[in-house]
């Protein structure tokens, strides 16, 4: 049976979740938008075929599964927090709050109810394969990582995935360069005329008691073909960089290789073009739990986010957790503050530090 879910804004990041829900009908059934404006609630309806409002009180007495709140930080808390405690299993978009005060407000007001928080990077096919091999003992233990794969709260969250890092405390310290490049793609087309673009590219140390990290980003690299994502995990018996691994099996051996990733759709398969699977020789590191549809790779992590919520809405497993969210936003707002300052920042003061997190080894 389909989940039945309810979704507060259809702007960008909203229709991640109304594009998963549309190409997988028989996982989700989308009962309900609501949104600010009669124009956007047209919009998406004429789109998607969905029903929409603009009373958020009309929308809050509906019956779902679980409610997606897609709004801008500065109006999510209060939305969440309103449909929580109407009872309502709620998935948060990030970062759960703009600020300190708020993200400790925020976790305050909802810690103790149904609420988890939509960081999907994980998920990401080439991420998960990436993280399994991580965590499958090969390299060995974690001591560092490297990732310039995404912004803020998004970077820190697979920082501490593949550390294995709870909340304990950590020091910040970085710093920001220009660098120029030419801006040739946009988040929705390649652009007709190259740009000239200086982005302040952000580098910052973590240091996580005995292991350590480096987070390096710009937004220019989410869109950029000259500018790609990379990670780096080092281990005590191994190494990832990207796709290649390499670890020690033996004395005198060491076995070196790529994550494959295997996708239907050429030659003579006639299936459809789509993601099957990545995997290491023989081992099969990450499946397409949603075979089939015609979805990128962010759209199918989207998706499992949503799988996942309907299990945790049933009473199932917590998907990721706010204060699992809220951590991730405070170690983004220090790693601005130290740039900013020129001065190391200590995160030491979080008030779910009591609490388990997800991520932690």
């Amino acid at each position: 049976m389909a989940a039945r879910i309810g979704i507060v804004g259809a702007s960008w990041r909203g229709e991640y979740f109304l594009r998963a829900a549309a190409a997988l009908p028989h996982h989700f059934e989308v009962t309900r938008v609501v949104t600010r404006s009669a124009e956007s609630a047209e919009r998406a309806s004429a789109a998607w075929g969905v029903e929409t409002t603009t009373s958020f009180d009309e929308f809050r007495a509906g019956e779902y599964d679980f409610v997606v709140v897609a709004a801008p930080p500065a109006t999510a808390p209060e939305l969440t927090t309103a449909l929580a405690r109407d009872g309502h299993a709620v998935l948060t978009e990030t970062p759960p709050a703009p600020n300190r005060d708020a993200l400790f407000s925020f976790y305050d007001d909802v810690k103790d109810l149904r609420v988890q928080v939509a960081e999907q990077y994980r998920f990401q096919a080439h991420l998960a394969a990436r993280l399994a091999v991580a965590r499958s003992g090969l390299l060995g233990a974690i001591s560092f990582t490297r990732m310039s794969v995404a912004h803020g709260y998004h970077g820190v969250s697979l920082i501490r995935a593949f550390l294995g890092a709870g909340f304990e405390p950590v020091e910040v310290s970085g710093w920001a360069a220009r660098m120029p490049v030419l801006s040739v793609r946009g988040r929705d087309d390649w652009q007709d005329e190259p740009a000239e673009y200086a982005p302040d590219r952000t580098i910052a140390r973590l240091a996580f008691g005995e292991a350590n990290a480096v987070y390096e980003f710009d937004f220019e690299q989410y869109f950029s073909p000259i500018r790609p994502r990379h990670i780096e995990v080092y281990g005590d018996r191994g190494q990832l960089s990207d796709d290649d691994v390499s670890y020690v099996v033996a004395p005198r051996q060491v076995t070196r290789g790529r994550l494959q990733r295997d996708a239907t759709g050429a030659d003579g398969d006639l299936e459809g073009w789509f993601v099957d699977s990545i995997a290491w020789n023989d081992d099969v590191l990450w499946r397409n739990r949603f075979r089939g549809a015609r979805l990128n790779d962010d759209e199918l992590a989207v998706a499992e986010l949503m799988h996942r919520m309907a299990e945790y809405a049933a009473g199932g497993a917590p998907v990721y957790p706010v204060a699992d969210g809220c951590h991730d936003q405070l170690l983004s707002l220090a790693v601005d503050e130290t740039v900013a300052s020129g001065s190391p920042v200590v995160v030491a003061d979080a008030p779910w530090a009591d609490r388990a997190s997800v991520l932690a080894a």
